[in-house]
């Protein structure tokens, strides 16, 4: 079999984009050709990352890119009138965008043998090219994209419309990949597809005794209770501020991160109610994380049930608190409650009010000596022989094998 010639579309931009990156590494190390269409709102040229070949679309209508303020999450300024008006604009202008950028990857794009989809944008612009030049399509769904964001709150008429379009792309892929088993069920149950599941864990790295956080922070010994990864509204973010008065004296809460809620909690860590308890530390490069994140003595992911995605989803933190070795308090969620009772590394509970997470943390905190040692060490070993990135690449590997099969031999095939 000789090496394919993959492209993926990626309906955003690949630098922080953390699954993304470490397939197209993946299938680089195979020996495969990987090219990566992105989209960009400024030119600019082709350029290597990992050792694929990322292509940066620019459409020529740039009227609405991904990350735009969106009057669907929150326009209370406006009356009635005003909000549909600017929903209308909002709908209409992403949606032009988005045929612009889906246009230009077929005038720049080359033929491919597979064509591989990210979300359900990556996969209409992936099956356009495969409809164009033959091949295979892979559909990578992230998350049920129609259960967020924006997505979750278009009129009905959309949605269903969008449904019918995912469903048919879906359909006549040749594999679908997904983050985790409830999601795969949900999307086995709308669309009639059987994804193989490959978590979004990070690739395992050195066990740690020692951080930078206790020490940039200067925090001694202090129970440290950490939320980490994006400060913005439905994440418990809310939530584990406000327990704070309920949790021990001595104990640190820090948030480390980024997003809409950095500059308030900013500001209160700097009030006397608040002085010394409350730390907020800017994000950091995701390479450098778990020499941050594994001074924590609970890690917390208090995600709440604003969404489907929510509730089904498998947070990468979840993955990088293992590989630190981190206890974490957790949603009590399908998946998230599975994972910790199956690995021992933690507790799933209400964290809906400050006082119900306050007493999760406190659960945790007040164990012997000797059991959150314990933890610590099941997190570990979880990370080391199941949720790290070399495990579960395996089978996105297989999948490519099977592709190998029928597009890799005697050249593309047209379906």
């Amino acid at each position: 079999m000789r090496p394919l010639r993959i492209t993926m579309l990626l309906y955003g931009e690949i630098e922080h984009d953390s699954r993304v990156r470490r397939e197209m590494s993946t299938l680089v190390e195979l020996g495969h050709e990987v090219t990566v269409a992105t989209l960009y709102g400024k030119s600019r040229p082709p350029f290597e990352l990992d050792g694929a070949r990322i292509v940066p679309l620019r459409p020529a209508h740039r009227g609405l890119l991904p990350g735009a303020e969106s009057p669907f999450l929150g326009d209370r300024k406006r009356g009635r009138i005003g909000r549909l008006a600017a929903r209308g604009r909002w709908a209409a202008s992403y949606a032009t965008t988005f045929q612009y950028w889906r246009r230009a990857a077929g005038r720049q794009l080359p033929p491919a043998d597979v064509w591989h989809g990210h979300d359900l944008l990556g996969l209409l612009a992936a099956r356009d090219m495969q409809r164009r030049h033959g091949g295979g399509l892979v559909h990578d769904s992230h998350e049920l994209f129609l259960e967020a964001g924006s997505a979750a709150r278009l009129p009905s008429p959309v949605r269903k419309l969008l449904f019918r379009m995912e469903r048919g792309a879906s359909r006549k892929a040749d594999a679908v990949i997904t983050v985790n088993t409830s999601i795969a069920d949900e999307l086995d149950r709308r669309y009639g597809v059987q994804p193989v599941v490959v978590m979004n864990c990070p690739p395992l790295g050195p066990a740690r005794k020692k951080g930078k956080l206790r020490d940039h922070l200067g925090l001694g010994s202090r129970p440290v209770v950490l939320f980490h990864g994006a400060l913005s509204a439905g994440r418990g973010v809310e939530q584990l501020v406000d327990s704070l008065p309920l949790l021990p004296a001595e104990a640190a809460v820090v948030l480390l991160g980024y997003g809409e809620l950095t500059a308030p909690y900013s500001a209160l860590s700097a009030q006397a109610s608040h002085r010394g308890r409350l730390f907020v530390v800017p994000a950091v490069p995701i390479a450098d994380l778990p020499d941050w994140i594994c001074d924590a003595d609970v890690g917390v992911i208090a995600f709440q049930p604003v969404d489907r995605n929510n509730v089904l989803g498998t947070p990468n933190k979840l993955f990088e608190y293992l590989e630190a070795g981190v206890p974490m308090v957790v949603s009590d969620f399908p998946e998230m409650r599975r994972l910790v009772d199956e690995t021992g590394a933690g507790i799933a509970r209400d964290t809906s009010t400050p006082g119900s997470l306050a007493a999760a943390v406190r659960e945790l905190l007040d164990e012997p000596k000797s059991e959150r040692k314990s933890r610590k060490l099941r997190a570990r070993r979880a990370a080391e022989t199941t949720y790290n990135w070399a495990v579960q690449s395996q089978k996105l590997v297989a999948v490519y094998d099977r592709l190998n099969e029928r597009y890799g031999t005697n050249g593309s095939s047209t379906r």
